[in-house]
């Protein structure tokens, strides 16, 4: 905890979901944390609000103002929806590789110590070769708009270790989960669903996929910024599948639902699970969460509020003119 006391450290996307639990973890280690994204009000941040400097500003174009000294970045800015990047490929294109171009520069005139760059499992092929996925996995980046940017992302930062030197350090994410979520992903869909419905529906109940709970990623994170490794990448995830079918009964059952499982089509591969050898022993990290007890946070965070993503970050949060917070409203 000791070695956070003091840092300097930018958390680009930090008003997202990751983004947000990341930031929590940092403050409590005592980390001076300074967050950017595009969120005008970013409610998820409100319990740390008083602890951070929050910048809304489009990383793609932004200039600090005034000299800085992070020493370590976690960049986790970017599109995260692969349904509608296809309809918005200039976007996707501006938040994930405009802005990691962006960023990369600006890390240059900085004292880092590491960055660590957020890419995804979704790189690796729709049709998996061999079960578990591993960092030797062949990677198809022609899957889509989304993947296609991720890679770029993991490309401008080895180049810019090449020619710079400049310490990162990629990891490619698999499924993560957990309170303040949005609706948009499988489990909190699941859950609104739930709450609103009475009823938890799943077009495909025998899909198997890696679910990694929100706090066990921020450890992983934050142990892969503190380790001696760079370059990559390194694979996050449990290394442990569930099928669709369970996951849904689970979360019928916490909400007392029916559960429907439908027999149809589904996106994507049939089974997809991680290998977290590598990042157990380079980064010494193992998800600590089962996904019961994951399941279980994270339909107790958002039972009070029926699923509303205003309302699971907290009370709103004012921002002054110049994009930094002001004390929560009472």
């Amino acid at each position: 905890m000791t070695e956070w006391a003091g840092r300097r450290v930018l958390v680009t996307g930090g008003a997202g979901f990751i983004g947000s639990h990341l930031i929590e973890s940092l403050v409590g280690r005592g980390a001076r944390v300074d967050a950017i994204d595009l969120v005008a009000q970013p409610v998820r941040l409100a319990r740390v609000a008083s602890d951070i400097r929050y910048r809304c500003a489009d990383l793609a174009a932004w200039e600090p103002e005034g000299s800085q000294a992070y020493e370590y970045v976690f960049h986790l800015a970017g599109w995260s929806m692969l349904a509608g990047a296809e309809k918005a490929p200039e976007t996707v294109y501006r938040h994930n590789v405009m802005a990691t171009a962006n960023l990369l520069r600006l890390a240059r005139t900085w004292p880092i110590q590491k960055l660590v760059f957020t890419s995804a499992g979704g790189l690796y092929t729709n049709l998996p070769k061999y079960l578990p996925i591993d960092e030797r996995h062949p990677i198809d980046p022609a899957q889509g708009v989304y993947v296609t940017t991720k890679r770029l992302g993991e490309l401008l930062c080895e180049e810019f270790h090449r020619q710079y030197g400049l310490p990162f350090l990629c990891v490619r994410l698999f499924n993560t989960y957990g309170p303040r979520q949005a609706t948009d992903f499988l489990i909190p869909s699941l859950i609104h669903e739930g709450l609103t419905t009475g009823t938890v529906t799943v077009r495909s109940g025998q899909v198997k996929r890696d679910f990694t709970f929100v706090d066990d990623m921020v450890a992983a994170l934050i142990a892969g910024a503190a380790s001696s490794s760079c370059g990559g990448p390194v694979n996050l995830g449990t290394g442990v599948e569930h099928s669709l079918g369970d996951v849904a009964r689970t979360i019928g059952a916490l909400l007392g639902v029916p559960v429907a499982c439908l027999d149809e089509p589904a996106f994507g591969p049939m089974r997809q699970v991680c290998d977290r050898a590598l990042a157990q022993r380079l980064l010494g990290w193992q998800p600590a969460t089962t996904l019961p007890e994951g399941l279980a946070l994270t339909v107790r965070s958002f039972t009070p509020y029926h699923g509303s993503p205003a309302c699971q970050g907290g009370e709103e949060v004012a921002i002054d003119p110049e994009g930094y917070f002001r004390k929560p409203r009472a």
